[in-house]
């Protein structure tokens, strides 16, 4: 089984009676918590300046590619142009070393609200770091924006193409519409098999273009539901 679930790191802490680590979440494989992928930091890197505890218990960190925006997910344009490419290209300049030395790694996950928001900027940065310590976490349900959802098998099946072979795991989850703290039109991220993701579609381009040992990241509420979604992918 490839399946791995990321659990709150508070949570672990307070249910195994030990100190909680200096992360946010811990993605652990299912079945074998004793196996880490992951840990994550959920705040805003280009907000916030980030330092590599050395004791985390894993050498791969999963965070966001990170926002201009004060609302870590509301819609900042500037993003997606000069500012928000420059701001987080000084971003890995600042933790290359320090990554080096510590021997880890940065997976950044997309979102289409952040600097990394589709495919295309994605791939620019695997290429302009290509050897360096950052990777990519793809994860479909939260580059889907609620304009997209009328053509989302087209999108879907172009961000596969893109990333499906190029990425460090897939995270998976489903989306449903929602509002931001504006009251404006946008995705929500639930359980796999709870909302609009087309299964049949999804298990066909993972079949299709993500390698068969790649990691599957899901969330940790409705596991049964979501590990009977994904059948014999897990």
């Amino acid at each position: 089984m490839r399946v791995f679930v990321e659990h709150d790191a508070a949570m672990l802490a307070k249910l195994s009676r030990a100190a909680r680590p200096a992360c946010d979440g811990l993605i652990l494989k299912h079945g074998r918590p004793d196996e880490v992928l992951a840990a994550t930091i959920r705040e805003n890197i280009l907000s916030h300046d980030l330092l590599i505890d050395t004791d985390l218990p894993s050498d791969r960190i999963v965070c966001w590619s990170g926002t201009l925006a004060d609302d870590l997910f509301g819609s900042h344009p500037p993003n997606w142009l000069r500012p928000g490419r420059e701001s987080l290209q000084a971003f890995c300049r600042e933790m290359s070393d320090q990554l080096r030395s510590h021997q880890r790694t940065i997976c950044f996950q997309p979102h289409s609200r952040h600097v990394l928001s589709d495919a295309q900027s994605c791939l620019s940065l695997l290429r302009e770091h290509d050897g360096g310590p950052f990777e990519i976490a793809f994860s479909p349900a939260t580059l889907i924006e609620t304009s997209m959802l009328p053509d989302l098998d087209d999108h879907l099946t172009r961000l596969f193409h893109g990333l499906g072979n190029r990425c460090a795991m897939v995270m998976l989850a489903d989306v449903v519409e929602g509002t931001d703290n504006a009251g404006e039109p946008r995705c929500e991220t639930v359980a796999l098999g709870s909302g609009r993701l087309p299964r049949d579609l999804v298990r066909k381009l993972i079949r299709e273009h993500v390698p068969p040992k790649t990691p599957i990241v899901l969330q940790p509420r409705e596991l049964a539901t979501q590990l009977d979604w994904l059948g014999d992918l897990a």
